[in-house]
This record gives C-alpha cells, structure tokens and sequence, in this order.
C-alpha cells in the first residue's frame, strides 16, 4: 500500500483525457493528486469510443507514471462508432457493442489485443454490456428470451474474444471485468457473474450512486455499500475494489459518501473516475482527508459482517429494498449463495428465482433459523407450499395509510409517518400468525411485522410499503420493531431514518448519517445483552450505558450516541460484560415496550 494501509486509491484515466497530455501536464496534475488524495495506481485507458492512443504517447505515460511511483494497469471501455453504413441503423446505446456483427467482434479483437501487449493487467469499463435490437441480433436470438440470448452471447465474448485474444497476445495478461451497479438488471444487458467469475482472473464493483432522487438507475446509497459485499461472495478475494465518479453528486457530499461505503465494505481499490474531471475538482481535497481518518478505524475494524441476504443469480423483483432497509440501519451482506448455516437472514421476492427456495426455507427454518421474509416474498411464495409455514394469505387488496401503532400494550397510541404510504394488505388468522406493528385505516388495522413459528425457529414477514423511497418516513416506533428482527448481529439502531450502520466481526461498529434534509434526530444504538461501554475508535472517549433493561429479545443495553451531522461518520468498539447474555430467564419475543432503568 502507499498513502493508505487499507486499501489502494485509484484513478482510472480515459484515453480522452491522456491522449494529448505531456509530460509536463502529466507531472503538474499528478503532483495535485498526490497532494490532496494520494495516487497509488491508475488504470489507463489506451482507447475508448473509437480514439486510441498511439504507442509513442502511451509508452511516454506508463514511464511517467512508473517513475513517480505510480502503479499502472491498462483499461478499455467496449465502444465503437459505426463501421459501416448499416450501423447507423443499430440502436446501440452510447455506442455499445453489437456482439452479432462481425465487423464489430473483429474491431473488440483489435482493441483488446492492443490493449493486452502494453499491459499485465486491463480492466473492462461496464459498458461491455449489449442492448442491441438489430436484425441481425433478432435472428441470432431465435425463439429464446433477449435475457438467455444475451447472457450467451457476453459469455462467448468473454471467452472468445476479450480473454483468449489477451492470453494470446500476453499470456501473463490478467484481466478484470468490471460490474455496474445496477446489479437487478444484469441478464438483462448480458451480465452473468455466476458464470463469468470463473473465467475472469479479477472483478471489480461500480459503486457510484450519485443523486438517486435523479437518477434513472434507482440505487439507493448503501449500493455503494452493497455492491461490494455482493461482489465478494460471489468471488471471495477476487473482487479488487469499487469505482465511483462525481457526476450527479450535487450538493458535493453525495461525491464522499460513495467513497466512504465503498470503503467501509472492504474494498481494497478505492478507483476514482475519471482523472480529466478530477483535476482541480473541490471534491478531491476533501475525499483525501477523510480517507485518512477512514483509513485509521478500518485498520482497527475487522471483516464486514451482516444479515445474508439471498440474491440468487439472474433475478428480479422488489428491486434493492435490501439497499432501503440498509439506510434504515440493517447491516445486509448480499450473497448468491443460499446461507446455509447462518442464524439469521433476509429473503426477498429475488429469492423465489431459487426453484427450492421454499424447501430451503423450512428446512432453515425448522432447525431453528430466523428468516425474515418481505411481503412480496410471501405474495409470491404463495401457492408453492409457504401455506405450510404461515396463515398469511393476500387477496388482492391494499391500503394507505399514515397511521400506525405497535404491538403489545393494552392501550396503545397512534403514531404516524411524514407521508402517506400504501401496503399490500396480507391476511392472517388470529392467534397462529402475531402481529408485531400495525397500519391502522380507520376502524381496523392491518399487519406491518408479523411473525410465525416453525419447528424450532420463527418467520418473520416485514410488509414493506409499495414505494420503497418512503421505508425512511415510518415512525421510529415502527422502524425499531423492524430492525429488532435482524439478530444476525448483537445490535440494532433506534433512530428515526437515513443513518447506516456497519458491522466487523471483531465488536466494531461504523455509522453513517446520509446527507439527506430527512436525517435528524437521536441516535441510539442498542446491545443485545449486557455491555459495559462504547469506545469511539477516533476520538477515545468512553461512553457508559444509558439504559439497561429488557427489549424485544431479551437483556439489552442503550447508548446514546453524541449528535451525528449529515455526512457524518463514528465507529465504535462494543466493551461487553463479563456475564454477557445478562438475565438466564427465556423471555418470548415481543414488541411490548422496553422496560429500561436508569
């Protein structure tokens, strides 16, 4: 490592932006980057949108950088501008490939085998993907779905052009392919990680979210988060790091906040794009001097632990509202894989793309896991044996609603969210399925966290509102009985919204208040079992509990956490007691108020 000892920061340089630099302008900027932020490597584009670089100037670039003791991998984004008059025709978005052309595959040939003899090591820009329509990839596409066609086709691409051409021209080439953000899309623009990750000797996460209220990816911010997480379980170790840039990162924070999830997730390349928007950016000096400070407690936090949430491969539905429970304060760690063997985990209507999933489920379940299952997994779940585990049915019908209450006390108040928010209204039979909170719609009111046991564990069904943007206007009350459903790990948040915490398996915990108008309010972070203090890792000071008493699991332990801004970050070490778990008495679950003493 140079400036930092927990991950590497990266600039990626565009061809664009390096093909008329000189030495002397190449010496001028990286003496800026070095200054506010630090250069440990660069990926260098040697071409992009039809401009390659000649070999006199791309030489003269490697050597500069290679002298100033910057490490200096290759790149190259998969544009190409027409190559013959019918191209013109194709509807080809930013000038991605048409991989059923063969003028094009022979041109992507060209470029990779260009790329592969200046360089050990190359990264794919995300625009490897296809979307094209053409009549040619009409016919190549047969009878099958454009989802299996294009899976197929960036498979033999893969295989066929970027990697074989690479080992020929440089069998010491390694090459990385780069995964955009928009992980619930993937089969359908060709990206299939299940597959590819074998082939490829490297892969890499985009984690740029930028303004999601205005942007047309939907990624909420733990994205930035997540996506790395979900990278590594699908290739542990091999997952190099997280790019982002600063587009559509108005006010500038939303710039920060990409690279401080990226890294808070383990990334080991912290890659800005791209070194021309970069230069003389004000978001660079700032980034620089919070990675100092992020740099020092990630080198006293441990590996990223969290609730496993199963995403299998090539599926949709309910689309990242694992990443809007994330802002709400659940530590989620995606995985491909079904997690077997973990106490606790999270199933979304992605997870009936699993065939088994219900055999799965019971089988977790019964043995004395804790599934948490979203609405939508049950609505769709429905008719395929979840009947065995659950008297939870949906007829069709929904509610909006404002108004909410929790269980548990005899008369209990009504509080309410900033905005009205509409539910899908699940039926449940009285007494076999317990409601935990509520939707109250005039006379009646309707289930939000309800809970069923089976065999030796419980299901848990969090009923999410439809429009997963509003999750952050639930009341506090509704959101804490929530995430006290989470027990994979031994602490949840009560906070009203928009704050994320991550969580290391050494007892560190890390916070973060998004920059958001919606983040205010008291932090509490609770302990499920009796601690003594929390350490502030940056500052030393100890905090002594606020409260202790009985919560919704058992004995817990309150901390009030001092007042965290927009855009700021604390992490902390959980000092436990000695007699850890606190009272031996078993107590049922419950949503009933806590009874803490002073």
């Amino acid at each position: 490592m140079g400036k930092y000892k927990n991950f590497k920061s990266v600039i990626y340089c565009t061809s664009q932006g390096m093909v008329n630099m000189t030495e002397e302008k190449l010496k001028t900027q990286l003496a800026f980057f070095q200054k506010y932020c630090g250069v440990d490597k660069v990926y260098l584009e040697p071409y992009r949108d039809g401009l390659m670089i000649p070999d006199e100037q791309l030489n003269m670039l490697k050597r500069v950088f290679k002298e100033n003791g910057v490490e200096v991998s290759g790149a190259i984004t998969t544009t190409c501008a027409d190559l013959s008059p019918e191209d013109a025709f194709k509807q080809r978005m930013g000038g991605t490939y048409c991989y059923s052309n063969e003028a094009m595959r022979a041109f992507l040939v060209k470029t990779v085998a260009y790329t592969a003899a200046h360089f050990d090591e190359f990264i794919i820009d995300d625009w490897f993907f296809t979307m094209c329509t053409c009549e040619e990839c009409r016919r190549a596409k047969g009878e099958r779905s454009w989802e299996e066609f294009r899976r197929e086709l960036l498979l033999d691409v893969s295989k066929n052009l970027v990697l074989k051409t690479a080992k020929e021209t440089n069998p010491n080439c390694r090459v990385i392919i780069k995964y955009p953000n928009w992980s619930e899309s993937y089969q359908e623009a060709g990206y299939d990680p299940a597959r590819q990750r074998s082939l490829f000797d490297g892969i890499y996460s985009g984690t740029e979210t930028r303004d999601t209220r205005h942007s047309d990816q939907h990624l909420p911010k733990y994205c930035s988060y997540s996506i790395v997480r979900l990278m590594e379980n699908y290739a542990p170790g091999a997952n190099g790091g997280g790019w982002f840039d600063p587009y559509g990162c108005a006010p500038m924070e939303l710039y920060s906040e990409q690279a401080y999830l990226t890294a808070f997730a383990r990334a080991r390349e912290l890659c800005q794009f791209c070194w021309g928007s970069l230069y003389k950016n004000k978001v660079v000096a700032p980034i620089g001097m919070q990675l100092e400070i992020i740099d020092e407690l990630l080198g006293k936090a441990g590996a990223p632990v969290g609730v496993p949430c199963y995403l299998p491969p090539n599926a949709q539905g309910e689309d990242h509202v694992e990443d809007f429970l994330g802002m709400l304060g659940v530590p989620i760690e995606p995985t491909p894989d079904f997690p077997v063997g973990a106490t606790c985990a999270l199933f979304t209507a992605q997870a009936l793309a699993d065939g088994d999933i219900i055999d799965k489920l019971k089988d977790f379940t019964a043995s004395g896991g804790r599934a948490i299952v979203t609405g939508g997994f049950v609505i769709g779940a429905l008719g395929r044996g979840i009947e065995d585990m659950t008297s939870i049915r949906y007829r069709g019908r929904r509610f909006r609603t404002d108004e909410f209450i929790e269980d548990g006390m005899m008369a209990p108040c009504s509080v309410f969210s900033r905005e009205k928010m509409s539910f899908p209204l699940l039926e449940h039979r009285t007494n076999t399925t317990w409601a935990l909170a509520k939707a109250v719609c005039g006379e009646e009111n309707y289930p939000i966290v309800l809970r069923d046991s089976f065999g030796k564990g419980q299901m848990l069904c969090v009923n999410l509102p439809d429009e997963f943007g509003l999750m952050h206007s639930l009341p506090r009350e509704v959101l804490r009985v929530i995430r006290a459903q989470f027990t994979a790990v031994p602490y949840y948040l009560d906070v009203p919204s928009q704050l994320s915490m991550f969580c290391y398996d050494n007892d560190v915990v890390g916070l973060y208040r998004y920059v958001s108008p919606l983040a205010r309010g008291r932090v509490e972070l609770v302990c499920r079992g009796v601690a003594d203090a929390l350490e502030n890792l940056r500052t030393g000071e100890v905090l002594k509990p606020a409260a202790s008493g009985f919560g919704p699991g058992g004995t817990e332990t309150r901390f009030m956490i001092p007042m965290l801004e927009q855009g700021d970050f604390a992490f902390f070490r959980v000092v436990w007691n000695a007699n850890r778990s606190g009272a031996k008495e078993k107590r049922e679950i419950s949503s009933a108020p806590h009874d803490f003493e002073n």
